[in-house]
C-alpha cells in the first residue's frame, strides 16, 4: 500500500509540476497527509495522462489503466467531509465515466445527490457505465453541458452524442461539436472528432466528412488511437456506401488527401472491392484507378487495383480490352481471396466476348439496380461477395502485423 502511495504522491506531484495554473486550487485545498491526496487531485494526474495519450504519448496510455486501478481505494477511504467539496464529487463522476470502478459512486450516492452537482448527473453517469442507457438518457439529456464545471462539460456532451447517435445522428453531431468546443486539445476531443467522422460516414455527409477528417488528422495524427481511426475510417466507408453518388467521387478523393499514400491505397482498395460487390461498377473503377494514380505502389497493389478495374469494365464495356487486363495480371499477386474474384471475372469476361452483342453507339450507363444486372455478371458479384470479408479481416490483419513491428 505504501508503494502505492508514493507512486500517488509521485503522480501528483508531475501533474502538479506541468500544469502551474492550478496550484492556487490546490492551495485552496484542505490541508491532508502527504498520502492521502484528494479526488480531485488524483483526477487531475489521469486527466493528463489522457491528454497526453490524445497527443501521442503511449507511455502515458499505458499508465492510464494501471493508475485507475490504484485510484480505487484512495478514493474510497476518504474522510466524509471531503464530499463536500463540489471538486471531488466532480471527480468521482470523472473518475467512474473514464474507466473507473462503479461501486466508488455508488458508495457516494448512497449519502443523497452529491454537493455541488445538478440532479440527475450522478445516478445518470452511474447508469451509463453500467448499462443502463434507457435510464442514462432519462438522466443525462435534459441536462445542459454548458451549465457544468469545465472539468465535466465536455464529457457530458460526448456521452449525450454517444447515447442518441443510432437514433439521432444530425443532433449527435451538434452535440459532437459542443464536446470539442468545451474541451479543446483533450482527449474529449479528439473522441468526438473520431465520432464525428463515423457518423458523417454513415450519413454520407461528404462535407462534414472531410471537414472532420481534416481537423482529427490535423490536431490528432499522433494520437495513441489515429492508427486504428484510420483502419476503422476505410472500414466505415464501405459499409456506410460513402461517395455512391458519382458526382461526388472526386470529394471523396480529396478527403483521403488527409492521410498517407499507404493509407489512401488500403481505403480505396476497399472501396473498390465494395463497390463491386454492390454492383456499382463505375465507383470500382474510379477507386481502382485512383490507386493506380499514387506514385510508389508495389507490384502487388498495381495487381489488385488492375484486377478491381478490369472487373469493374466488365459490365461497362461488355469486356472489351478487360479480358486482356485480366490475363496479364499474375494471381500470385493477389491476396487468396481476391484469388477467386480473378478466376470468375476471367471466365466471366471470356463468356461475354465470345458472345458479345455489336456495340452499341450509347455511352453505357452504370447499372442502377444490380438485379437487372446480366446472370454472367452475378457470378462475378457473387465470387466478389463471398470474398469481401475474407479480404478485409486479411487487410485489417496485415495492418496489425505492421503496428506490432
Amino acid at each position: 500500500m505504501r508503494r502505492i502511495v508514493r507512486g500517488l504522491a509521485a503522480a501528483l506531484l508531475l501533474g502538479l509540476l506541468a500544469a502551474p495554473a492550478q496550484a492556487q486550487e490546490d492551495a485552496a485545498a484542505p490541508a491532508t497527509a502527504a498520502s492521502k491526496p484528494l479526488p480531485f487531485q488524483l483526477m487531475r494526474t489521469l486527466q493528463s495522462l489522457q491528454n497526453e495519450a490524445a497527443a501521442g504519448n503511449s507511455t502515458a496510455h499505458e499508465a492510464q489503466g494501471r493508475l485507475l486501478r490504484e485510484f480505487e481505494q484512495p478514493m474510497t477511504q476518504q474522510d466524509p467531509g471531503v464530499w463536500a467539496d463540489p471538486r471531488n464529487t466532480r471527480a468521482v463522476v470523472q473518475y467512474v465515466l473514464s474507466g473507473g470502478q462503479p461501486a466508488v459512486l455508488q458508495e457516494l450516492l448512497k449519502r443523497g445527490e452529491p454537493a455541488g452537482l445538478p440532479p440527475g448527473l450522478a445516478p445518470g453517469a452511474l447508469a451509463y457505465v453500467t448499462g443502463d442507457l434507457d435510464r442514462a438518457r432519462a438522466l443525462l439529456m435534459p441536462l445542459d453541458p454548458t451549465g457544468l464545471h469545465e472539468s465535466l462539460a465536455g464529457q457530458l456532451a460526448l456521452i449525450q452524442a454517444t447515447l442518441i447517435m443510432r437514433n439521432d445522428q444530425k443532433q449527435a453531431l451538434k452535440l459532437l461539436d459542443q464536446a470539442r468546443l468545451l474541451a479543446p486539445g483533450t482527449l474529449v476531443e479528439e473522441g468526438a472528432l473520431r465520432r464525428s467522422v463515423f457518423i458523417a460516414a454513415e450519413i454520407n455527409e461528404l462535407d462534414r466528412l472531410e471537414k472532420a477528417t481534416a481537423q482529427y488528422v490535423r490536431r490528432f495524427d499522433h494520437s495513441v488511437y489515429a492508427d486504428h481511426f484510420r483502419q476503422s475510417f476505410a472500414t466505415s466507408l464501405a459499409r456506410f456506401d460513402v461517395g455512391r453518388e458519382p458526382a461526388k467521387f472526386p470529394q471523396l478523393v480529396a478527403t483521403l488527401r488527409a492521410f498517407s499514400r499507404e493509407q489512401q491505397r488500403a481505403v480505396l482498395l476497399i472501396l473498390a472491392r465494395d463497390a463491386l460487390v454492390n454492383g456499382r461498377f463505375e465507383q470500382a473503377r474510379k477507386a481502382s484507378e485512383e490507386v493506380a494514380k499514387l506514385p510508389g505502389s508495389d507490384q502487388s497493389t498495381i495487381a489488385r487495383a488492375s484486377l478491381y478495374t478490369a472487373a469493374a469494365r466488365i459490365a461497362t464495356d461488355r469486356g472489351d480490352g478487360a479480358l486482356d487486363t485480366l490475363k496479364r495480371i499474375d494471381p500470385a499477386r493477389l491476396q487468396p481471396a481476391e484469388q477467386e474474384i480473378h478466376r470468375t471475372a476471367l471466365r466471366v469476361a471470356g463468356q461475354i466476348t465470345d458472345t458479345a452483342a455489336p456495340r452499341a453507339t450509347a455511352t453505357p450507363r452504370e447499372p442502377t439496380e444490380p438485379p437487372d444486372l446480366d446472370p454472367r455478371l452475378k457470378q462475378l458479384l457473387s465470387s466478389a461477395e463471398r470474398s469481401l470479408d475474407q479480404a478485409q479481416t486479411l487487410l485489417e490483419t496485415a495492418s496489425k502485423e505492421k503496428a506490432r513491428r
